[in-house]
């Protein structure tokens, strides 16, 4: 990592050498530290919200390719499948969790 610092801190950080940067290692705590600063907590809030949301439609769309015959479960990586099927015995505790039902999904017709 490479840094530009004024008289007091950092002020500016680059992966690649610029010029009037110096080279810095990447676990000094005055970087980690200007790294936090510059980290916006509700974009992360929003992306880990937003990756939730995905990963329960992706869950949901693996049932439904694998309900209609068009993959097969055991078609899946090895570690694909031990963490769905984490995740399917962690929602059928809570049922509002299911974005697609038994039945199926009332908002669009599949078939």
């Amino acid at each position: 990592m490479y840094v530009k610092r004024n008289e007091h801190r950092i002020v500016a950080a680059s992966e690649d050498y610029l010029d009037g940067f110096e080279e810095i290692d990447p676990t000094d705590p005055q970087l980690q530290s200007f790294l936090a600063d510059k980290v916006d907590p509700d974009a992360t809030r929003r992306f880990r919200e937003s990756d939730s949301s995905l990963i329960r439609v992706i869950e949901d769309l693996v049932d439904l390719l694998s309900s209609k015959g068009i993959i097969r479960f055991t078609d899946l990586p090895p570690e694909a499948q031990k963490k769905l099927m984490e995740r399917k015995s962690m929602r059928r505790d809570d049922d509002n969790l299911n974005l697609i039902d038994i039945h199926g999904d009332d908002l669009f017709d599949f078939d």
